[in-house]
C-alpha cells in the first residue's frame, strides 16, 4: 500500500530514500495501537527491511494479494512458478459449497513488485503466497499442497490467513502437533487455528 511520507517514527537514511522514490509498504502482524497500521518498508537489498508504524489516515490505496494473482513477476521462473501455483490452486475447492475455491495472492517480494510495478525479484527469489483459509483446510490436503509447492521451479513459501492468524502451510502440513500462529498480538502456539478465541 502507498503511503504520505509521514511515519510515525524516524527512519534510516535508507528507508526514507527508497519511500521517495516508490511510497510503497507492505502490511505486518504485530501488536499496534488504535489507528495505526504495522508496516514494513522494503530496501534494495536484502538486509533492508525496517518495521514502523503509519497512522491509517496516510494510507492512500491498499492492494490485497488476490487482486495480484493474475500479474507475472519479470523474473521467468518466478513468473513460471506462479503459474503453476494458479493451475494447483485452481483446482483445490474451498471446502464449502458455493464459496468459489481458494482465495489467495502472492505476497513478499513478488507481491511487492507485482503491486509497484518495481522489480525487487532476482533469480535466487522465493515466491511468498497467501492463501485465506476460513474454513478448516485438512492437513492431508495441506500437506499434497506442500508437495506440490516443492516441485515447482522457484520455492514457495506458503502461509495460511486463517481466523486466529497466518500459519506456514509447511506447519499445518505435518500429520499432528501445535503450530506457531502469527497474530496482531504476537505468535502463539496453538493446536487448532481455525478454533474460536
Amino acid at each position: 500500500m502507498p503511503v504520505r511520507p509521514r511515519l510515525e517514527e524516524a527512519l534510516p537514511g535508507w528507508a526514507s530514500a527508497s519511500l521517495a522514490v516508490c511510497p510503497w509498504v507492505v502490511v505486518r502482524r504485530a501488536p499496534h495501537p488504535s489507528g495505526l497500521i504495522p508496516i514494513g518498508v522494503r530496501g534494495p537489498d536484502r538486509w533492508q527491511r525496517h518495521a514502523a508504524l503509519v497512522p491509517s489516515h496516510a494510507v492512500t490505496h491498499t492492494v490485497p494479494p488476490e487482486d495480484l494473482r493474475a500479474r507475472r513477476p519479470a523474473d521467468r521462473r518466478l513468473a513460471v512458478t506462479l503459474s503453476a501455483v494458479a493451475s494447483l490452486l485452481a483446482d483445490e475447492p474451498e471446502g464449502r459449497p458455493g464459496d468459489g475455491g481458494l482465495v489467495w495472492g502472492p505476497t513478499g517480494g513478488v507481491g511487492f513488485e507485482l503491486a509497484t510495478g518495481r522489480v525487487v525479484t532476482h533469480s535466487g527469489s522465493d515466491l511468498d503466497l497467501l492463501v485465506r483459509t476460513p474454513h478448516r483446510l485438512d492437513r492431508a490436503r495441506a500437506a499434497r499442497l506442500a508437495t506440490a509447492f516443492a516441485a515447482l521451479p522457484a520455492r514457495v513459501d506458503c502461509q495460511l490467513d486463517t481466523p486466529l492468524g497466518g500459519i506456514a502451510l509447511a506447519d499445518w502440513a505435518r500429520p499432528d502437533g501445535p503450530v506457531m500462529v502469527r497474530t496482531d498480538h504476537g505468535p502463539e502456539l496453538v493446536d487448532d487455528p481455525w478454533a474460536l478465541a
